[in-house]
């Protein structure tokens, strides 16, 4: 029985500091994660990843701007902290600007947190009903 439980507590601690040392090895990937997430918490910036994320191919910045219903500058200043993080592809095309997301997968992890809210919300609502 002792030998069990000396077997039990080894591995436990063996597997414990194998994630620490797997998450002080990841350090920077945490970091820039963090840097993500917080680019992207911002009603505006989710509405231009999920406009941009409707469409196959690019779009132009003045179009979205009207989409998304902020002034130029702003869209821009919103623009450049999403191509900062890698969020957003932009590239000269004569007098416009044509943008498009980087990567695909941008827009499924954005969709993934709306579906996990919504479950969320769900799971509340009857527990507000009462």
């Amino acid at each position: 029985m002792v030998y069990r439980l000396l077997m039990f507590a080894t591995m436990q601690l063996t597997e414990l500091e194998t994630i620490i040392s797997s998450l002080e090895q990841n350090d920077q990937i945490l970091e820039a994660q963090v840097d993500f997430l917080k680019t992207v918490a911002n009603r505006h910036r989710l509405k231009i990843i999920m406009a941009l994320g409707q469409i196959q191919g690019e779009m132009e910045q003045r179009d979205l701007q009207k989409i998304i219903g902020i002034s130029k500058a702003n869209l821009s200043q919103h623009l450049a902290l999403l191509r900062s993080v890698g969020v957003v592809h932009s590239r000269p095309a004569g007098r416009v600007t044509m943008l498009s997301l980087k990567y695909p997968a941008i827009k499924e992890a954005c969709a993934m947190v709306k579906d996990v809210i919504a479950r969320r919300a769900s799971e509340l609502m009857p527990a507000t009903g009462r």
